[in-house]
């Protein structure tokens, strides 16, 4: 018996290895080996580094707990994320509140992801471009997120137990929020991660509590946990759109650009969304017609009164700011600093439909 459980050990740890070595030459193109941990931060630039972070998040195999705290709320869920050499998939069970189970397939180009809800035994599927969230950073260019932060190297500190980098990305202006960051030094996964106001005080964190890395992942752990014959299938009803075609004009966001514009049902009620992204933080503008009688529903989601006319809202990183333009509702939502979404309600114009 101790000959099998010593040949599993070695096996499991040459997996491991083998699994964190490649994801190290594909995000790096180094292997440090023999380097001090000093020696290696200082060797890697700081494109290197978010490279890093962007690539294990999607190629290296872990499974754990996550836990996430704002604004008061804390809430956890069960992750298992698995790349097969061309795909990665993964499976977020939430362990707080009404049962969720989130099943995503995720290629370089395409991402899916399924919610199941079990109350009412229904499937709704997400089709989207791939967008990033914990363990990964943004899909953005390491040059592009360079350009409004700065990163600094900090000491070495353990996360769940295992010795990771910290980094801090800090905003050069005042219309972002600042970042820090706790990276494996072997596999280059995000860990922890802190967002920052700006008397740098955490206003939101969300981290492992307990994580294996690199382990062979059974693709059984990638299954619902319920069988879902029967269930209904929904697919999230999101269409490209043309802000300006309507008549609104929308600027961008000093330091931000634009994602993409589309139109989707919010609360029973046909609205228009224009994202804006800087690499790390997202922007998005909601124009609702009529919006008055459905007003969005509020950031805490506890189903307290939405935000009206001129009405702000703080949750965590999480700001909103509402305003009504001729007969619709524009309301701006973000994780930036309040004096940002203020900024770009404020720039929102309509000009007539063409």
């Amino acid at each position: 018996m101790q000959a099998v459980v010593s040949r599993e050990l070695i096996e499991a740890a040459a997996s491991r290895a083998r699994n964190i070595a490649t994801a190290f030459v594909l995000t790096t193109g180094t292997l440090f080996t023999s380097a001090t941990p000093a020696q290696e931060a200082r060797a890697r630039t700081d494109v290197q580094w978010i490279q890093a972070v962007r690539q294990a998040a999607h190629r290296v195999n872990y499974q754990g707990t996550v836990v996430y705290q704002a604004g008061g709320e804390m809430r956890s869920s069960r992750v298992t994320h698995m790349f097969d050499g061309s795909y990665s998939h993964e499976r977020i069970q939430t362990l707080d509140g009404k049962p969720r189970e989130y099943i995503r397939r995720r290629s370089e180009a395409n991402d899916e992801v399924q919610c199941l809800i079990p109350e009412t035994r229904r499937i709704v599927i997400e089709q989207r471009k791939v967008e990033e969230s914990f363990p990964g950073l943004s899909n953005a260019s390491p040059e592009e997120i360079l350009e409004r932060y700065t990163l600094k190297v900090g000491e070495v500190e353990r996360v769940a137990g295992i010795d990771c980098q910290l980094l801090t990305l800090e905003p050069k202006d005042n219309a972002r929020y600042g970042y820090r960051l706790w990276i494996d030094r072997a596999s280059g996964l995000l860990l922890r991660a802190q967002t920052l106001n700006e008397r740098r005080e955490v206003i939101e964190q969300i981290a492992f509590s307990d994580v294996k890395i690199g382990e062979r992942i059974d693709r059984a752990k990638l299954r619902p946990s319920w069988s879902t014959e029967g269930w209904s299938v929904e697919r999230s009803d999101h269409r490209k759109a043309d802000l300006s075609q309507h008549g609104w004009i929308v600027p961008s966001p000093a330091g931000f650009r634009k994602t993409r514009e589309v139109s989707r049902r919010i609360a029973g009620s046909d609205a228009m969304q224009a994202v804006f992204s800087d690499g790390l933080a997202t922007v998005s503008v909601f124009i609702e017609p009529h919006a008055l009688l459905n007003p969005p529903a509020s950031l805490s989601g506890s189903g307290s009164p939405a935000p009206s006319v001129d009405a702000l809202q703080i949750h965590g990183p999480t700001s909103a700011f509402s305003r009504r333009v001729g007969d619709s509702l524009v309301t701006v939502v973000g994780e930036v600093p309040p004096s940002t979404v203020r900024a770009v309600a404020g720039s929102v114009e309509f000009r007539g439909a063409r």
